[in-house]
């Protein structure tokens, strides 16, 4: 069993766009243990230098870095990024700050082995060096509760909106967490038992009203607008969720249409 890449973050880290490079963002990790390198572009669209970074929320935004500097003693600065990859843009933060635990998802992490049931659940979990009995003394034992987070839901993607009559069509494109590499599929698979979404009207941040659809469109009317309103809007806030029979509402995207 290897041992897991880790460290800290020196530098406070901004948010950025999704789906695109990060440029403008360097930060610098101290390494508890093992090295970093830089990637070809091509090995990182393929999967490379995946990591993990925790906010003050306990929430682990996935990134991944193509660039990897060393600075100093087991210090490298990190850059040219992927952003909130495998559907973990909410837990950016502006700015996460220095400090933060990071953690290197190459191929030392191992998934724990749970049923659905489990989810949710307090479980008392010991870790310690792995040639030695579990009931030693260098073992540390902690509590925690796993929250499924794999099965959330991506957020929707391309929002947009045509209006008619005052009614407001609104249209986005699914995304999937499950087999969605082929270039060659004419759809991404659902990756869910049933297609289902809700999307929340919003005033400021007063829900005025939640819409459902089955499929990746649905209408605000000029009637139900008037009804929240008093008046169809030019201008609608809104968040477009897709739901899980498991976890429930995914990742929101939220857009002004």
């Amino acid at each position: 069993m290897a041992p897991t890449v880790t460290g800290l973050t020196l530098d406070a880290l901004p948010a950025a766009p999704t789906s695109r490079y990060d440029r403008a963002s360097k930060i610098r990790v101290a390494l508890d243990q093992g090295s970093l390198a830089s990637v070809t572009e091509l090995a990182l669209f393929a999967g490379a230098n995946l990591a993990a970074i925790v906010n003050a929320d306990g929430q682990w935004e996935v990134l991944q870095f193509q660039s990897a500097v060393l600075t100093g003693p087991a210090t490298y600065e990190l850059s040219l990024f992927l952003r909130g990859q495998a559907g973990t843009e909410a837990a950016m933060r502006a700015p996460l700050a220095a400090g933060a635990r990071f953690v290197l998802l190459d191929a030392a992490p191992t998934l724990v082995d749970m049923s659905q049931d489990e989810i949710g659940l307090a479980y008392t979990w010991r870790c310690g060096p792995a040639n030695r009995d579990i009931g030693h003394a260098s073992y540390v034992e902690t509590t925690h509760v796993f929250q499924g987070v794999g099965l959330r839901p991506l957020s929707p993607a391309h929002v947009r909106g045509l209006r008619a009559s005052g009614d407001l069509a609104i249209s986005w494109i699914r995304r999937t967490r499950i087999g969605g590499d082929s270039w060659d599929a004419a759809e991404v698979p659902l990756g869910e038992d049933a297609e289902r979404y809700e999307v929340d009207i919003l005033a400021g941040t007063t829900l005025k009203r939640t819409l459902t659809a089955t499929s990746p469109s649905v209408t605000y009317t000029a009637t139900q607008q008037t009804t929240d309103f008093g008046t169809p809007q030019s201008s609608v806030s809104l968040r477009i969720y897709q739901i899980s029979p498991v976890h429930g509402r995914g990742t929101p995207r939220a857009a002004t249409l």
